[in-house]
């Protein structure tokens, strides 16, 4: 059961890593399209909390030695990827 948690844990890694582009092209969206400026600090603050998830998913991979350049993506995040 560990063992599959650390999967899951390496594929939501990749999830959110494949998540970060879209939320670029949010932003870049709202900064040209926008009326409102606070739609851009929304989504700067969702960007932040990425980066603190991904940061969080390198501790946890490095504390149980699990090199995360190494995993491969199942079906489902190939499938988010396309």
């Amino acid at each position: 059961m560990f063992a599959i948690r650390l999967v899951m844990q390496a594929q939501d890694y990749l999830f959110v890593r494949a998540f970060v582009p879209f939320v670029a092209s949010v932003l870049i969206k709202a900064w040209k399209e926008s009326d409102c400026s606070g739609d851009m600090e929304v989504i700067l603050g969702g960007m932040a909390s990425l980066e603190d998830e991904i940061s969080w998913f390198k501790t946890e991979a490095n504390k149980w030695g699990i090199s995360l350049s190494d995993v491969v993506p199942q079906q489902a995040n190939k499938n988010y990827y396309r």
